[in-house]
C-alpha cells in the first residue's frame, strides 16, 4: 500500500475511538482489492480476524500475500465451490470460537455466511455475536431468513450507500466501453435496456447518457418508473425495444435478464451485468439455446443461437470487477461505516433483525472524508 492513501479508516477508527476486542474473532467474506485489504488490515487490530474467504472474481493475488504475512488464513475458491467452502470453514471457526470463548462476528458481502449459519449451525447461537454486511444483497439475504437468531447491522441502505451509487454506474459504463472499444465498437448512438432503476441503475442510466447512448430503463416498482420518467429516460414499457436493442445491463439485483426476455433480443445483443453476484442472466437458459459458444474477446464469450448470436461479458459476473470498480475513496465511505459497525455490534446489544447504520454515526466518516480531502 503507497503513502499517498490518506489513513481515512485510522482516523475513523481514531474518532469512534475503537478499542481492540480480543475476545472476538471475525469471519469474512469478502471481495480482494487494496481498498478492502486496508479494512481487513485495521479491522484485524480491533477484532482478530479467524478466517477471509476470498470471491473469486475479484481477488487479486498480492492482496491474499499481503494478508498471509500478517498472519491471516485466506482461502480463494472457485465461485462454484464458494458457498461449500463457507459451509466448512463457518463451522470450523464455530467450533474454535466455542472451545476458546469467543464471540464470532461475521463480516460480509452478499449475505452468504448468515445464510449459512442459520442454515446449518443454528445450534451455535451463543457463539456468533451477529453480522456486518455491506450489500443490499445480504440484506435481503438475512430479511428472507425465517426466525433470525442474531441482528445483521449493514451499511447497504445509507445515504452514502447512495453516493457510492453513481459511481458504480460509472464503473460499470467505463467498463464496458472499454471492451467494445477493444472488439471495434463504439457504444454512442446505441440503444441500452438497463434493467432496474436502483443507486446503481441510476447511475448506470447517466453514465450511458453521457456518452451519447440513448437509454430505455425498467423497474418494477411503480414509483421508480415515475423517477427515471421525470429523469428523462425512456420508459421500457411503452416501447417495443427488445428488438432494436443493442446493449441490455441486469441492475436490479434479481434475475432480470429472463427466458422470456433473451427469447425477444436480437441478433448481436450484448449481454452485461452491473449486479452483486451472478445472478442478473439466465445463464442456464443462455447455455442451453446456444449451439456452441467461443470467447471473441477475453472478457466477451459469443453465444451462437439457432438464429442469432447474443455477446455476454465477463461470463455473466459483474463487468465493472474487470477494472477498478469505484475510486478508493469513495468505497471506504462503506468501510469506514463497516468499521464502526463492528465496534457497534460488539459493545451494543441488538435485538435480531436487520438494521442500518444511523444517520448520526455515518455522519463521522462524511466528516473525516471532508478534513482528509
Amino acid at each position: 500500500m503507497n503513502n499517498f492513501h490518506p489513513d481515512f479508516l485510522g482516523e475513523v477508527a481514531r474518532r469512534v475511538g475503537i478499542k481492540p476486542h480480543p475476545n472476538c474473532r471475525q469471519f469474512v467474506v469478502q471481495h480482494l482489492y487494496e481498498d478492502t485489504l486496508r479494512l481487513l488490515l485495521i479491522s484485524h487490530q480491533f477484532f482478530p480476524i479467524d478466517v477471509v474467504i476470498g470471491i473469486s472474481y475479484s481477488g487479486k493475488k498480492h492482496v491474499v500475500e499481503a494478508l498471509e504475512e500478517c498472519g491471516i488464513q485466506v482461502l480463494t475458491p472457485g465461485f462454484q465451490e464458494l458457498e461449500e467452502t463457507i459451509e466448512i470453514e463457518l463451522k470450523n471457526s464455530l467450533e474454535r470460537c466455542s472451545q476458546t470463548g469467543h464471540q464470532l462476528l461475521l463480516h460480509e458481502v452478499g449475505g452468504y455466511a448468515i445464510t449459512c449459519f442459520h442454515n446449518c449451525y443454528r445450534d451455535y447461537s451463543n457463539v456468533v455475536r451477529g453480522s456486518v454486511e455491506i450489500t443490499k444483497q445480504g440484506v435481503w439475504a438475512a430479511q428472507r431468513i425465517d426466525d433470525l437468531l442474531v441482528p445483521q447491522l449493514n451499511c447497504a441502505e445509507t445515504r452514502l450507500k447512495e453516493i457510492e451509487g453513481d459511481y458504480v454506474g460509472d464503473a460499470v459504463v467505463l467498463s464496458l466501453d472499454t471492451i467494445l472499444r477493444e472488439i471495434g465498437y463504439a457504444i454512442a448512438g446505441r440503444l441500452a435496456l438497463v434493467n432496474g432503476y436502483g443507486w446503481v441503475g441510476r447511475g448506470v442510466c447517466r453514465s450511458l447518457r453521457a456518452k451519447n447512448v440513448t437509454v430505455a430503463a425498467h423497474d418494477v416498482d411503480v414509483i421508480k418508473k415515475v423517477a427515471l420518467k421525470l429523469d428523462g429516460f425512456l420508459l421500457q414499457d411503452e416501447l417495443d425495444t427488445f428488438d432494436r436493442a443493442s446493449i441490455v445491463i441486469g441492475a436490479s439485483g434479481v434475475c432480470s435478464i429472463t427466458p422470456e426476455v433473451i427469447d425477444r433480443l436480437s441478433d448481436r445483443t450484448i449481454l452485461v451485468s452491473a449486479s452483486s453476484k451472478k445472478i442478473e442472466i439466465d445463464l442456464d437458459y443462455l447455455h442451453n439455446q446456444a449451439q456452441w459458444t467461443e470467447f471473441v474477446h477475453p472478457h466477451v464469450q459469443a453465444y451462437y443461437l439457432p438464429n442469432r448470436t447474443l455477446y455476454l461479458v465477463n461470463q455473466g459476473y459483474p463487468v465493472n470487477f474487470i477494472g477498478s470498480s469505484v475510486p478508493d475513496e469513495i468505497v471506504e465511505f462503506l468501510f469506514a461505516e463497516a468499521l464502526i459497525l463492528l465496534e457497534q455490534l460488539v459493545t451494543k446489544d441488538f435485538p435480531p433483525g436487520t438494521f442500518p447504520l444511523s444517520p448520526e454515526l455515518e455522519e463521522i466518516p462524511a466528516e473525516v472524508w471532508l478534513d482528509l480531502r
